[in-house]
């Protein structure tokens, strides 16, 4: 049975020229990645190309890919569509800081997905985040925000709060003091933020009537996607919706990963539930930088001159635009997704054999083209659930196992992986026989 440490080595064998990659970086690039979301041990692996459903290192290993930018590429990489699209606009101009014709095309795609009056684009999920928050405060009157213990919305201070606190700091179960998640975040944003659980109705309950007139706006991942990949509850949702109504707070549901994944109109269309404002971001650009926000007519109409500020000199550049008019129309359709979730199916069922098959403790979740494996017998309903259940031990030991063998998953207990339109039944067959050659090391 092999150990982590010498599954570690493996690693190292395999890779030598990403570690020189690695240490050359860092002599100039502060840790050596671009974000610390790259940063994991013992060093990152660094890529040289990526094409379809695999990408290749700068030692020449192939890996299938399941990560996809963190399920911002269901598309796959390089999409033949997408490439032709980007060097039709590369001879136009890439930036212009003008409205283009394009723009609005682009608009009226989302609206046929999303139950949205209007949009406005932004460059990522953060910025889409931070805008919808502004303008949900400017038409509230109130400054106060409720999110989801656990949950990422962004690098921007309101909201990075409570992503991933030690349980030691986070307080009581049912209302969880708001643990900042970076240095430098200034004390008073912080009192503003409120933490709620996932998947509490009454937390939240409790949280808007202690609040009471001061909370502008509830921000939620309808189905939590950066805590591995865990679904509401049966009727959260719409509770949520009535608590918001009931309390003249503004509902934002954040489907920046959820958006295009969970179902063509997303989680909104997923759950038949409309909120005030929705963000989007990573599959609304396929590969380029690309978000939006938008919602009610009577809040987003908020946004104009000397009312409520949004700008951005890259906002709704041609060049992402016109890459997402072509993935909405054309890659990302309803029969492209089908697909995807198929092979998701056969993934995600393939895998609980192989752990029943070994006595392996645990479950997979698997949402759309979306999954991830539980190492716990443990039902995971939240943030605290999963701190607690989920054996990290085991899942690092998967990982290794799956990267050495030329199976790409992120190197983060908690992310999930993404199946991509450009994954085939060859992938999966492969991805399950080396599931089946791994699997029996997790044995205790």
């Amino acid at each position: 049975m092999k150990s982590i440490a010498g599954l570690e080595k493996e690693y190292e064998r395999r890779t030598p020229t990403s570690l020189k990659c690695f240490e050359r970086a860092k002599k100039s690039f502060q840790g050596g990645v671009a974000s610390n979301f790259q940063a994991y041990e013992p060093y990152p692996i660094f890529w040289d190309h990526a094409k379809g459903s695999k990408y290749w290192d700068v030692d020449g290993n192939e890996y299938i890919d399941f990560n996809m930018a963190f399920g911002a590429v269901l598309a796959g990489h390089a999409h033949p569509l997408l490439v032709k699209a980007a060097e039709e606009q590369l001879s136009k101009g890439t930036l212009y800081c003008a409205p283009t014709d394009l723009s609005a095309t682009c608009a009226e795609e989302v609206k046929k997905r999303f139950p949205v009056d209007l949009i406005r684009f932004a460059n990522s999920g953060t910025e889409a985040t931070m805008h919808a928050l502004r303008v949900a405060r400017a038409y509230t009157g109130k400054e106060k925000v409720i999110k989801i213990e656990g949950c990422y919305h962004g690098m921007h201070d309101y909201l990075l709060q409570s992503v991933g606190p030690d349980l030691g700091e986070a307080g009581p179960e049912s209302c969880p003091t708001t643990v900042p998640q970076s240095k430098g975040i200034p004390r008073d944003v912080t009192k503003n933020t409120v933490v709620v659980p996932f998947n509490n109705i009454d937390a939240m309950r409790d949280a808007l009537e202690r609040n009471k007139g001061e909370v502008a706006a509830v921000i939620v991942e309808p189905v939590m996607m950066n805590t591995t990949l865990i679904p509401p509850k049966d009727g959260y949702l719409e509770k949520l919706g009535e608590l918001t109504e009931e309390y003249n707070v503004v509902l934002i549901f954040d489907e920046v990963k959820t958006g295009f994944k969970v179902a063509f109109g997303g989680a909104c269309e997923y759950y038949h539930i409309t909120p005030d404002l929705i963000t989007l971001g990573k599959c609304i650009g396929s590969g380029f930088s690309l978000a939006a926000f938008g919602g009610k007519k009577e809040i987003m109409e908020l946004i104009k001159p000397g009312d409520v500020a949004h700008g951005g000199t890259y906002s709704a550049n041609p060049l992402a635009i016109r890459a997402s008019i072509i993935a909405l129309r054309e890659v990302l359709t309803r029969e492209n997704l089908d697909y995807a979730t198929r092979l998701e199916d056969k993934l995600a069922d393939g895998i609980r054999k192989t752990m029943k098959d070994n006595g392996i403790p645990g479950y997979v979740n698997s949402m759309g083209p979306c999954g991830m494996v539980h190492f716990t017998e443990h039902e995971i309903y939240d943030y605290r659930t999963f701190v607690k259940y989920y054996n990290v031990d085991r899942l690092t030991k998967f990982w290794f196992g799956l990267v050495n063998n030329g199976i790409w998953i992120a190197p983060h207990a908690d992310e999930h992986w993404t199946v991509s339109v450009q994954h085939t039944e060859e992938d999966i067959e492969k991805t399950l026989a080396v599931i089946r050659k791994i699997v029996p090391d997790l044995k205790y």
